[in-house]
């Protein structure tokens, strides 16, 4: 029964992945801009017109902007699916010299200055404009490392695992993720971490664009355990659709006590800092992640 089982996954696994792999193949034959409008088309029909996860986003973005009227929702609506299309183009089809020359770099001096301590760093980060695109940051002598959960179709985690490292970036698996973030970290390097997933249970639950949302602990326990400076760090598409990498000011505590208590005095200007970049640029947030589960009822009317 378990080898069937076994079987059943691997099926489903490599039906889902070979499929896509050849559309890429095939997007890849045109030139990018058709390719991309392609992709932006697909997302507005199935995205935005048919409707994934778009109840998700309505319902939270209601929630978060009260004030906005129908027409500004389905506008920003409009505006997060076509993110998320720019998203998967960049990713799949773009090459990272291409991506590297279409972004730029703002508040390098913050990672230096973190740096300078030699004691690495935490880039806190958040799913905003194409975080993905960070892969190319070591081709701007950034030296990144990134924890990242494993995909269920493991076909899929090791295509885009091998596109994430292409450049230098170490993907660092989150389930044995503190043994290879100390050492790296020792080497003086920069680990990424998403700070605004869904903790549920086991995090800690403080306030989030007005709600309370659960936050996991690992960035305030990491810096103040280890004594490692926190950088916050978000990707922001610009008008023309290149990319910033924009780096905050170091949050560093280094004679404050590892103890629970403490954490908000780290987390806390991480999120507001998050919530700034959200307020400023709402389409470029990922709205169809359930952010508020297990900590409030974003659903309700």
């Amino acid at each position: 029964m378990g080898q069937g089982i076994l079987h059943r996954k691997d099926l489903i696994n490599i039906l889902e992945y070979y499929p896509f792999r050849a559309l890429i193949a095939l997007l890849k034959l045109l030139p990018y801009s058709c390719s991309k409008a392609l992709i932006l088309a697909l997302f507005r029909l199935f995205g935005y017109g048919i409707g994934i996860r778009r109840n998700v986003a309505a319902a939270q973005l209601k929630k978060v902007y009260p004030r906005w009227d129908d027409a500004h929702l389905h506008k920003v609506l409009k505006a997060i699916y076509r993110q998320l299309a720019l998203n998967i183009a960049e990713e799949y089809l773009l090459d990272d010299d291409r991506l590297n020359k279409n972004s730029t770099v703002k508040g390098k001096e913050h990672i230096e200055k973190a740096l300078s301590l030699g004691r690495g760093a935490i880039l806190a980060t958040a799913h905003f404009g194409n975080w993905e695109a960070a892969r190319i940051l070591p081709l701007k002598g950034i030296p990144l490392d990134v924890i990242t959960k494993k995909q269920r179709n493991t076909l899929f985690d090791n295509y885009t695992n091998a596109i994430r490292q292409r450049s230098g970036m170490h993907v660092i698996d989150m389930k044995r993720g503190l043994r290879d973030v100390i050492t790296n970290l020792k080497e003086n390097r920069l680990v990424a971490i998403l700070a605004d997933q869904n903790a549920g249970s086991r995090g800690i639950v403080l306030d989030f664009l007005g709600y309370p949302a659960s936050h996991w602990k690992g960035v305030a326990k990491l810096s103040l355990r280890y004594h490692i400076p926190i950088v916050p760090s978000f990707v922001v598409r610009q008008k023309d659709d290149s990319l910033c990498f924009e780096f905050s000011e170091m949050i560093y505590y280094p004679d404050l006590e590892d103890k629970e208590e403490n954490y908000p005095q780290l987390l806390s200007p991480i999120i507001r800092i998050t919530e700034d970049y959200i307020n400023r640029y709402p389409e470029q947030w990922f709205w169809v992640h359930k952010r508020w589960k297990h900590a409030c009822d974003m659903f309700q009317r």
